[in-house]
């Protein structure tokens, strides 16, 4: 299964990702990705946070370049999922993309190939799970072919639709067809429904406000470990996308 997961920032991207990446990963290999720059996956799954690949220029100027030079289109990639990422789980690994760390100074075309090409290196694993921020940058034609589905993660809020919409409309630009919605943090059916009609996805599972989630965030602990309904949709959402 190849999911990238995306929404707007707070609306529980990175548990949902999470709680997906660790069922699978006590399966069988799985390589999650973090591409938000918040980088909170790691936190999220309880692991030490592997260092951020956008924050290794040397590797990135050694393999694809640098601004202003020669440009390697197609860098070497091929150890740095094993070299740069941290297991978790019986068989996961997490990789960390990080944010932009050229912003304002330049072309940022080495950084952009670099992290590109790693994302296309991933894809060649049966299982991948992409925890992404709103945008989908790190997705382009030639690595939408490989996922199966993007899901949305919408919250009952306004922007929170708004940016669905955004990123349904992106997505079907670059080839993304199977776009799903999961309704998070829901308070009441009826509260459900409001969003259902609103947002225009397909809405394959909804979760209601989880006291143990929440617990986990104020504790600075792993909401996949403290709340069994989490892991128990996250079941749900593979089972969904993968009829």
């Amino acid at each position: 299964m190849k999911l990238a997961i995306t929404g707007k920032g707070g609306v529980g991207k990175s548990t949902l990702s999470a709680a997906i990446a660790q069922h699978i990963a006590d399966q069988r290999e799985v390589i999650a990705i973090d591409g938000d720059p918040d980088m909170n996956l790691a936190g999220t799954l309880d692991i030490e946070r592997p260092a951020p690949i956008t924050r290794e220029t040397s590797l990135i100027e050694d393999r694809a370049g640098s601004s202003g030079g020669l440009l390697q289109m197609q860098p070497e990639v091929e150890d740095v999922l094993k070299d740069y990422s941290v297991p978790f789980g019986a068989a996961g690994r997490l990789v960390t993309i990080g944010p932009p760390e050229g912003g304002g100074t330049g072309c940022m075309c080495p950084e952009n190939n670099f992290i590109r090409a790693l994302v296309n290196q991933a894809l060649d694993a049966d299982d991948v799970i992409m925890d992404m921020e709103a945008g989908i940058e790190h997705l382009g034609r030639g690595t939408a072919d490989d996922m199966d589905a993007m899901i949305v993660v919408i919250e009952p809020s306004r922007a929170s639709i708004e940016t669905a919409h955004q990123i349904q409309s992106l997505a079907n630009d670059i080839g993304i067809d199977e776009i799903y919605g999961f309704l998070n943090k829901v308070r009441d059916e009826a509260e459900a429904e409001l969003v259902r009609e609103q947002a225009d996805i397909p809405i394959i599972e909804t979760f209601g406000y989880d006291e143990d989630v929440a617990a986990a965030g104020l504790q600075g602990t792993s909401p996949v470990e403290e709340s069994e309904a989490l892991r128990a949709v996250a079941v749900d959402v593979l089972d969904a996308v993968s009829e």
